[in-house]
């Protein structure tokens, strides 16, 4: 009898990320073409407490990559589910904050400017990938298909780190222009 996750068939599952894959994406952007809303509540703070996520995801995938190096599968788990959760958090986060605030735009000149752009340009194109390669690297891991979860971590991990990297760093560029 094939597995399943969350009560889902294996190609129930399947489709489910892609759908989730190319809707993230679709309805963020078109979020953010809606005016901007007043929800009552100060969410200045949001773009310093995405920055706390994307660093925390950046620890706990390193953690998670040298507990499986260790053989330390249960933890690797836990730490790796743990990064997935901060970054579903980040992206809820990331919608509320730029629902309720206009686009920070980067006021800098020159080669940092470049520099900017391009770490915001790779950032965002990975992004949108990482949402995939994330959910089809969990998929066997909770099915232990451990062979198939390696196989794809290996593309996963390093794409991922990036992303939570250069997010941190789009944060700093940008920390002089957020309103306070």
């Amino acid at each position: 009898m094939p597995k399943s996750v969350l009560g889902l068939s294996e190609t129930a599952f399947r489709k489910a990320i892609w759908v989730v894959s190319f809707a993230i994406p679709l309805v963020v952007v078109v979020l953010l073409q809606l005016p901007r809303v007043d929800i009552g509540v100060d969410t200045t703070f949001i773009p310093r407490f995405n920055a706390l996520l994307n660093t925390s995801v950046t620890v706990l995938l390193t953690v998670g990559y040298f507990l499986i190096r260790r053989g330390q599968r249960e933890a690797h788990r836990k730490v790796m589910l743990s990064a997935f959760v901060l970054s579903v958090l980040f992206l809820v986060s990331y919608v509320v904050y730029h629902l309720t605030h206009e686009e920070v735009r980067f006021g800098g000149t020159g080669w940092v400017k470049a520099l900017y752009l391009f770490i915001l340009i790779t950032h965002i194109g990975l992004s949108v990938f990482i949402v995939p390669l994330a959910l089809f690297t969990l998929y066997p891991a909770l099915l232990g298909r451990y062979a198939n979860h390696r196989r794809l971590a290996r593309w996963t991990l390093p794409l991922w780190l990036y992303v939570s990297v250069t997010g941190v760093l789009v944060y700093l560029f940008l920390s002089p222009y957020y309103p306070t």
